[in-house]
């Protein structure tokens, strides 16, 4: 009995190491895209950035926040879905943009990249690399304006992950 107690032990300490090695190669999108990266991104002061980093089941993961500024409506917003089941990330890929906007293909990025700026002032970059899906938007800058910034951050997430 003593010796299925220990290899219990083991057996639990290992899984738990597992677990813990498998959430360090997840990211938080908050230590990748700093506070002082959103200033320098919107040109204005932003609040500290708000969000979560939410594991669930089957391998998602979900690395969501935002940085808004302090006076105004400009913000930033991100989000990096680890989406677990095999395909997944592509479907949801593939139905951007939500709203049946208009959307541009960029290239460079990941497996394959769009661009999708709104009547509301929100300009956003979805970014499909294997299972991962990247969502980067920016809200307050002039028309168009968002791209060129979200493919820098774009391409500063896609290094982390």
């Amino acid at each position: 009995m003593k010796t299925i107690l220990i290899n219990l032990a083991l057996s639990t300490i290992a899984m738990v190491d597992l677990a813990s090695a498998n959430a360090g190669d997840k990211i938080d999108v908050s230590k990748v895209i700093t506070k002082s990266d959103a200033e320098r991104i919107l040109g204005v002061p932003v609040k500290d950035a708000k969000g979560r980093n939410q594991n669930g089941t089957d391998g998602f993961y979900d690395s969501e926040w935002s940085y808004y500024a302090v006076k105004g409506d400009k913000a930033l917003v991100f989000d990096v879905l680890y989406a677990g089941k095999p395909g997944l990330a592509a479907t949801m890929f593939f139905i951007l943009p939500a709203d049946g906007g208009k959307s541009t293909p960029v290239d460079g990025l990941g497996d394959k990249a769009i661009f999708c700026p709104n009547e509301t002032g929100m300009q956003m970059l979805h970014v499909l690399k294997g299972n991962i899906l990247v969502t980067i938007g920016i809200h307050g800058l002039p028309a168009n304006a968002g791209l060129d910034p979200e493919k820098s951050m774009a391409t500063k997430i896609l290094a982390n992950l």
